[in-house]
């Protein structure tokens, strides 16, 4: 299956099996002309809510409760839904990048595709379907903003995936203190992919970037033209070893802290 073909039809999906697919081979032969894709098709039941401040994500003393753990790991997996489609719309809108940086998207989009897989799992063991929660537009109201491969890289590896080398460990971590280790298990899995994300990030940032620029400059001039700072590429406070694992100089993971 070509890339383009597997982009648009995870798009085009109006069931989650759809957008979950994976085909046996992808080949990128034919990337055809640049598509820019305004509003991914979703699922009965899990279009685009307006999110409210009575919407807010459970604190961590709500932990003990099973119920407040479940709106967490389905807010998460809504998130997952999103990175998908916004990789999806990455390869449509960019079929001049580099071939290694198609295929190594391809590949962070099956990773992410798994994620949604494992949170719906999860949340079926806590009796909670997909979709019965609200889902929110967040990260892809950004899309308009991603107009080179660069952006998407600052944007979405080195930023929101950033976040989450924070955001995982920390929530898994108080699932597991209060006696969720299926939960916990879940973060887990998922900081570790986020790290290989990252690193994707980091290299092509490095690969992408104008000579005179160092790579703190690039992420932040880069962040500035999608509407974001580098604040958003962190948790409430910054997890130093696995942003060392993906890679990332301390002297950035240094700058980082300070905001």
């Amino acid at each position: 299956m070509e890339i383009r073909e597997w982009a648009i039809s995870i798009l085009a999906a109006d069931k989650l099996e759809l957008k979950l697919f994976q085909p046996e081979s992808l080949s990128d032969f034919f990337p055809g002309p640049a598509l820019i894709w305004n509003e991914p098709t979703r699922p009965v039941g899990m279009s685009f809510k307006r999110c409210s401040k009575e919407d807010k994500i459970p604190s961590f003393q709500e932990h003990a409760n099973e119920d407040k753990r479940a709106i967490c790991l389905h807010r998460f997996a809504g998130h997952e839904l999103l990175a998908v489609e916004i990789m999806a719309y990455t390869l449509l809108a960019f079929p001049d990048a580099p071939k290694t940086f198609r295929r190594g998207l391809a590949h962070t989009l099956k990773e992410e595709q798994e994620h949604v897989r494992l949170y719906v799992t999860r949340l079926g063991e806590l009796n909670v379907n997909f979709g019965d929660l609200p889902l929110y537009r967040h990260f892809w109201k950004h899309t308009p903003y991603i107009k080179s491969p660069l952006d998407y890289v600052c944007m979405m590896s080195l930023t929101f995936e950033m976040a989450n080398l924070d955001f995982a460990p920390i929530y898994g971590s108080s699932f597991e203190k209060h006696g969720d280790r299926r939960s916990a298990e879940l973060m887990s899995k998922i900081l570790s992919d986020e790290i290989n994300h990252v690193g994707f990030g980091w290299n092509w940032l490095k690969r992408l970037k104008t000579p005179d620029q160092t790579e703190w400059s690039a992420w932040e001039t880069t962040l500035a033209s999608t509407l974001l700072t580098p604040k958003r590429a962190k948790g409430f406070y910054v997890h130093e070893q696995p942003r060392e694992q993906a890679g990332i100089p301390q002297e950035w993971i240094a700058k980082l802290s300070k905001f």
